[in-house]
């Protein structure tokens, strides 16, 4: 009696077969979200309308599988900088804050966490908000030029720039809602 030899898939031949099922799955899903505007429409409202929470994920991570950062080293560390906002006078503005500070005052971050946003905004000049481990997003504005980019990691007491004039704009939100900035200042 003669025995069958059965071969084994290649490498070659199990790379392609998955790439196949991949590039069919996403053919479908694009078929999907084509022709269902109502997906299309939840999928817009959820990727650009809602605000991502980097500091949900970062607990969920470290949650499954520790710390997303080495920070075993820096233990026995000491801050370099330990700078707090100074100002001579705060008043209510907009959805925030304005403090009076001197001209050219160079602009600490309050509390570690990720640039999730630098640029301009209406009424506030050029901003940065930072969100914070706490999930607390810091708007710091008013800031004559940027010294910071888009999902850059900050430390307490990094410096962002320095003052557009003798004023500073902080607001404070936490999932959208506006936060009262006298806990925070």
């Amino acid at each position: 009696m003669a025995k069958k030899i059965l071969k084994k898939p290649s490498f070659l031949s199990k790379c392609f077969s998955k790439f196949l099922v991949c590039v069919i799955l996403l053919l479908g899903c694009l078929i999907a979200l084509k022709s269902s505007s109502s997906l299309r429409e939840n999928l817009y409202k959820y990727v650009f309308k809602n605000n991502f929470s980097f500091a949900k994920v970062n607990m969920v991570y470290e949650k499954l599988f520790g710390s997303s950062l080495p920070l075993s080293a820096l233990e026995n560390t000491a801050m370099v900088s330990s700078l707090k906002i100074e100002y001579e006078e705060k008043k209510a503005y907009k959805d925030g804050v304005e403090l009076k500070v001197n001209d050219g005052y160079v602009i600490p971050v309050i509390k570690s966490g990720i640039v999730v946003f630098a640029g301009e905004k209406d009424g506030y000049g050029n901003t940065v908000v930072v969100q914070q481990g706490d999930g607390v997003e810091v708007w710091y504005a008013n800031i004559k030029d940027i010294k910071v980019s888009m999902y850059d990691y900050l430390k307490g007491g990094d410096i962002l720039g320095e003052s557009d004039g003798d004023k500073i704009y902080l607001v404070f939100t936490k999932e959208g809602e506006i936060l009262d900035y006298n806990k925070y200042i």
